[in-house]
């Protein structure tokens, strides 16, 4: 297993998926944000009993707002929570909604508005803000952290690594275009968990194997394959029974669940792929740099003092 070896190849596939949710990014307007970012409604329709999510669905495609997240809300599930961008016309979102109703009534007859609510924007600008400071400090702290129980050179690699992962992640919905919502936010902040655990299980493994006296005078990318291959079969049954679970949910999980199980998915590939082929080679590759400069600052100084030695002393 020669993984830090071709470790130039495996980032070819996290910047392409960057560049391209740049580019979509670009010609797309940006990321596909849901009301929670840039404000809108957020409407309760009574069904009056049992119905359909898929029926809401059509209606809601039948006027233009097929990306309107459902929730069944109320007694016995009966009513349709529906979130909607905002149109910036009173009269538009007013006949929209009117459309809605009307599509819904050929169905159920008694289904009914009872409230719309409007939702501002200025509240998702400081939920941006704080889930931002919150990966910040988070990343810092955890830095700190592994300088103090690894080497500083395992630290950079694993924020780079969380970054890694969250920026796949943004990319993806971008390409998609899936909308964002909050839920996006916690999904963000659950990777960054679940991520850094598998990165330091195999930085873990890399201490022990310096302190082996017939593996701690290999080179350090040798030392990195031997560390990802004895933590391989960990990883990948850890990754596979957590992403088994969270498929489930998306397949089976109603559209609020899946708003939030499908970044999660994303997550658990891009850390697993980071973790296993990205991190421990960038500290290996890291660590040979600041090793090899050590040396030559040495060898130019011994160097030095041989000249200085050898200088005849003046009369």
């Amino acid at each position: 297993m020669k993984i830090t070896k071709h470790f130039k190849k495996f980032l070819i596939l996290p910047i392409a998926i960057i560049v391209l949710g740049i580019v979509f990014g670009f010609v797309n307007g940006g990321l596909n944000l849901g009301i929670d970012f840039t404000g809108g409604s957020i409407i309760t329709i009574d069904m009056k009993g049992e119905f359909d999510t898929n029926v809401v669905e059509d209606a809601l495609k039948n006027n233009g707002m097929g990306d309107s997240p459902i929730v069944k809300a109320g007694d016995g599930y009966t009513q349709a929570e529906i979130r909607m961008r905002d149109l910036n016309d009173e009269e538009l979102q007013s006949t929209t909604n009117d459309a809605i109703l009307a599509d819904l009534q050929t169905t159920y007859p008694d289904a009914e508005i009872v409230t719309v609510d409007k939702v501002g924007g200025v509240a998702s600008s400081e939920l941006v803000r704080n889930a931002f400071l919150a990966v910040a400090v988070a990343c810092g702290l955890m830095l700190i952290y592994i300088w103090i129980r690894f080497q500083l050179y395992n630290g950079i690699s694993a924020v780079i690594m969380l970054i890694h992962d969250v920026g796949i992640m943004i990319a993806i919905m971008c390409i998609m275009q899936i909308q964002i919502n909050s839920a996006f936010i916690a999904a963000c902040l659950t990777i960054v968990g679940y991520s850094i655990n598998n990165t330091i299980v195999i930085f873990d493994r890399v201490r022990d194997n310096l302190t082996i006296a017939g593996v701690k005078k290999l080179p350090r990318p040798e030392i990195a394959d031997i560390s990802i291959k004895e933590t391989l079969t960990r990883t990948m049954n850890t990754s596979i029974t957590t992403l088994i679970m969270i498929v489930c949910l998306y397949i089976f999980g109603v559209p609020a669940i899946k708003e939030f199980s499908f970044p999660i998915i994303v997550g658990l590939l891009a850390g697993v792929y980071s973790s296993v082929f990205l991190a421990a080679p960038m500290w290996a590759l890291m660590a040979d740099r600041f090793d090899k400069k050590q040396n030559q600052a040495k060898a130019s100084g011994n160097k030095k003092k041989k000249k200085a030695q050898k200088k005849p002393a003046k009369a």
